[in-house]
């Protein structure tokens, strides 16, 4: 698996673990009975050895096969981009989901030397009774192993729909990270520049993810993703939300904007976002920055000379750009700012390799 490899075409080949054991037993089970007819009294013995044999062979074919591809299906995270490798350590456990997976694979080997052990002792026998005997036996150890996996079924398929639900982000085109404290409008601003559909709700923390948008710049694709709310604290007391956004500007983010709300009606006092806004500032140093005072359309005249005051006053802020992104105001100038840092990228870049 290659770093480039999109994470929605190796999500696709992932094989998911069953809920429960029952659920590879029981159509095991099923793909048995199936297989080999009956093996009736008046059928010569060489005939009711096949069918016993069969039985297990197909059980065993399905079972190793199934517990290989949950375990090598799963991606490996250490093949995975930086992005994804420290995404996934934040919302799962790393060591678990490795040891559940090793099992897994591990039992696929068990499963195949007890088929081997019973079909050789089917060969051996001498009478139906003791076929029928060791298939069961057979189906009853192999019961007993997947019993054993269940708890490693549950860890894999909870990480595996995790990873599901991952972004599929593109760390290789440009990309526009949208930050700021909870509720300030990002996901409207997203919302409003690309295609993506971000839940907007009126209280915070309605981001608990990172939700992926896309805008076209004459030919090329920008990646615009909206994350979750930041708050004013140390990046060692972030929650799990708020890294997911951390990670984001750390590894993907080629401009952030981060946004303001002048009415303080998000819930945070415009002193306190400048506490945020401080933190990523210190963190990001050589990333460049746009800055937007969003709900233009509610804020009064008190609240744009009092965030204008505020940005003068911080260094490498200056001026802030006034935009509503509910109402759609100046977010044609949000687009060329965009526009603006992307050709210059692509300059650079043309630069470069000449």
């Amino acid at each position: 698996m290659k770093l480039t490899k999109s994470l929605s075409i190796v999500a696709r080949k992932m094989v998911l673990a069953p809920s429960s054991h029952e659920e590879i037993f029981e159509a095991v089970v099923r793909r048995a009975k199936k297989s080999g007819g009956t093996a009736l009294l008046r059928k010569k013995l060489g005939h009711m050895k096949r069918v016993e044999i069969r039985k297990i062979e197909v059980a065993n074919s399905y079972v190793v096969n199934r517990l290989k591809k949950i375990a090598l299906t799963t991606p490996f995270v250490r093949e995975l981009h930086p992005f994804y490798r420290e995404l996934l350590g934040i919302i799962v456990d790393l060591d678990l989901l490795k040891r559940s997976l090793s099992r897994i694979y591990g039992a696929a080997s068990i499963v195949n030397k007890i088929a081997k052990e019973h079909i050789l002792a089917i060969k051996k026998a001498k009478d139906r009774t003791s076929m029928i005997k060791y298939r069961r036996a057979y189906f009853g150890r192999l019961k007993s192993i997947l019993e054993d996996l269940d708890e490693d079924f549950k860890i894999v398929r909870n990480a595996q729909i995790k990873i599901l639900k991952l972004p599929d982000v593109n760390p290789g085109i440009f990309s526009v990270v949208v930050a700021g404290p909870p509720n300030v409008g990002k996901s409207s601003l997203v919302r409003a520049l690309t295609r993506a559909k971000p839940e907007v709700r009126e209280y915070p923390f309605t981001t608990k993810s990172l939700t992926v948008g896309h805008l076209t710049i004459d030919s090329t694709v920008v990646q615009v993703l909206d994350t979750p709310g930041l708050l004013d604290r140390p990046l060692s007391a972030r929650n799990k939300i708020e890294l997911q956004a951390i990670l984001a500007l750390q590894h993907l983010a080629n401009l952030i904007i981060f946004m303001f709300d002048p009415t303080e009606t998000c819930g945070f006092t415009l002193n306190y976002q400048v506490g945020v806004l401080r933190e990523i500032l210190n963190s990001f140093k050589n990333i460049p920055f746009i800055f937007l005072a969003n709900k233009v359309d509610i804020a009064t005249s008190k609240h744009i000379e009092k965030m204008n005051r505020v940005a003068q006053e911080l260094p490498g802020v200056g001026n802030v750009l006034f935009i509503s992104a509910k109402e759609g105001i100046n977010l044609d100038k949000v687009k060329k700012i965009i526009e603006r840092y992307v050709k210059e990228r692509e300059e650079s870049r043309s630069v470069y390799i000449s």
